[in-house]
């Protein structure tokens, strides 16, 4: 059914954007003159309807290890959150946005949600990222009852305060498979991180394999932060694989595809978005352009070069933002941006009460009525157990070093099954 959401949808998805960013005509005049969170009863964490602000926060990897893609992260959404601003916010409410740097470590994340929760009274969390990361706040975010709504991709837990807006790596991996199958790959590998991050590529090549009947010839686990990469790459070039699926950090992949290419070895390759960075250099750019050159990442965002509405207008605010995170990678500064969107459609929804229990109430029935940003799958969330998990579906992309960009090569689609 998600699968033909893209198709059947997609002429919509610009006029729900508009609607946000201008208001509805129905009742936001009225709404927005009784104030900041008019319907909602009581205290609530993050609503200050005296002076009228609702504060979210977010945690990147704004320096470190990943910081090309935290800043941009970190730009995406406070360039939405100053779009929403510009254009008078939503029934009566301005936003603000709290944001701590975690340097991709997982304590330093840890400590930044507790930070967030406790001193800065965040009413909830909008793109935190780090996939391999994330679970490990969950405990703060579930004491504290905060909502999390984030583009992120670890299994789905069924956590009441979390709402992943991105297909799981599984769901990535599986498509990357998919794809490889297509162009008659016959022997598949495998090579993840030793944490749930290479969890969920070794069952996604386990869980295609009936589906496509090929050989699984190697799995091979890196431990994480390292640059230990030589023996799972010895290990695969043994196996005579034609295609390995990875799950690993921009870094080590960057050294897989030189420890690749340096043997001679040219299989494809295949990463989820987060480790590809899948439509801009954060992997691609750690390695030898030769060692780089066709090498393939899921897509859950669209290109940051498409031609589009309202790719064009993003593009258009990002070259104009000055605001932190501005020297990160573009293809993060849209993925944030739309998730900021399809988060304040939500907003929207809730028509001034934004309880904990009605955000709950009211984002479960996205099943039945989903979110539209035309830059990402639809956002239908549903009912615990499973339907927080908000988006199915992928697309895969293909990196040219010769122009260094980024091409479209399997459209968004859920994976075979």
């Amino acid at each position: 059914m998600k699968k033909n959401i893209f198709k059947l949808l997609a002429l919509l998805a610009i006029f729900s954007f508009v609607a946000v960013s201008c208001g509805d005509d129905d009742d936001s005049g009225d709404s927005s003159a009784t104030g900041c969170g008019y319907a909602t009863e009581g205290d609530v964490p993050g609503i200050d309807k005296e002076n009228g602000i609702f504060k979210i926060g977010t945690s990147q990897p704004f320096t470190g290890r990943a910081a090309v893609a935290g800043e941009a992260l970190l730009g995406g959404l406070q360039m939405a959150v100053d779009e929403i601003n510009a254009n008078g916010g939503i029934d009566g409410c301005m936003f603000e946005l709290a944001w701590e740097d975690d340097r991709f470590e997982i304590e330093q994340m840890v400590t930044n949600v507790r930070k967030l929760i406790d001193v800065d009274n965040v009413w909830g969390f909008v793109g935190t990222a780090g996939s391999q990361a994330i679970p490990s706040t969950y405990p703060a975010i579930e004491a504290a009852g905060t909502p999390l709504w984030g583009p992120i991709s670890p299994a789905n837990q069924d956590i009441k305060e979390v709402y992943l807006t991105n297909p799981t790596r599984t769901e990535q991996g599986r498509i990357c498979i998919d794809y490889f199958v297509s162009q008659g790959a016959t022997k598949i590998a495998v090579i993840g991180q030793d944490n749930e991050l290479g969890a969920e590529a070794f069952a996604a090549i386990e869980i295609q394999q009936p589906v496509h009947g090929y050989e699984i010839v190697a799995e091979e686990e890196i431990e994480v932060l390292s640059d230990v990469v030589a023996p799972a790459v010895l290990a695969v070039i043994d196996s005579e694989a034609d295609a390995v699926l990875t799950a690993l950090d921009n870094a080590q992949n960057g050294l897989v595809l030189d420890g690749f290419h340096e043997a001679g070895f040219n299989p494809m390759v295949c990463s989820d978005a987060g480790s590809s960075g899948a439509g801009g250099g954060n992997t691609v750019s750690l390695a030898t352009p030769e060692a780089a050159d066709g090498y393939l990442g899921a897509l859950q965002v669209a290109l940051p070069d498409t031609d589009s509405e309202f790719v064009n207008a993003w593009r258009d605010l990002w070259a104009a933002y000055e605001g932190p995170g501005k020297d990160g990678a573009a293809n993060f500064s849209l993925q944030t941006y739309s998730i900021a969107q399809a988060f304040f459609q939500l907003i929207d929804r809730l028509d001034g009460n934004y309880s904990y229990e009605n955000f709950h109430a009211v984002a479960e029935t996205l099943v039945d009525d989903p979110i539209l940003v035309p830059s990402i799958p639809p956002i239908a969330c549903g009912p615990l157990p499973g339907g927080h998990q908000c988006a199915a579906g992928a697309g895969v992309s293909e990196y040219d070093s010769e122009t260094d960009s980024w091409t479209q090569v399997k459209p968004f689609e859920s994976a075979a099954s």
